[in-house]
């Protein structure tokens, strides 16, 4: 479970992420979150360029659970930083 932590206070909510094999559907949720984060770190985390590990040791992140930093670098965490070719 994710709790998303919007600041302005309209983002945000409670999510249930199935990573088991065939898919990886999201809905929303009213359980106990495992991991809460706030949206601009969620998208650092999405992306695959940050660590939730490092971020929950900065304070950015608070695990609900023990180890659901780590779940969550498992799941989010790929071997290359995102890059774009291309400037705007």
């Amino acid at each position: 479970m994710l709790e998303v932590a919007g600041v302005d206070g309209v983002t945000g909510g409670r999510y249930r992420l199935d990573a088991s094999a065939g898919g990886a559907p999201c809905a929303p949720t009213t359980e106990s979150a495992d991991i809460t984060v706030g949206l601009g770190d969620l998208g650092a985390l999405w992306l695959g360029d940050e660590s939730a590990v490092r971020l929950a040791a900065l304070g950015r992140v608070r695990e609900e659970r023990a180890g659901a930093a780590r779940k969550a670098d498992a799941l989010l965490r790929t071997s290359r930083r995102p890059w774009c070719p291309d400037m705007f």
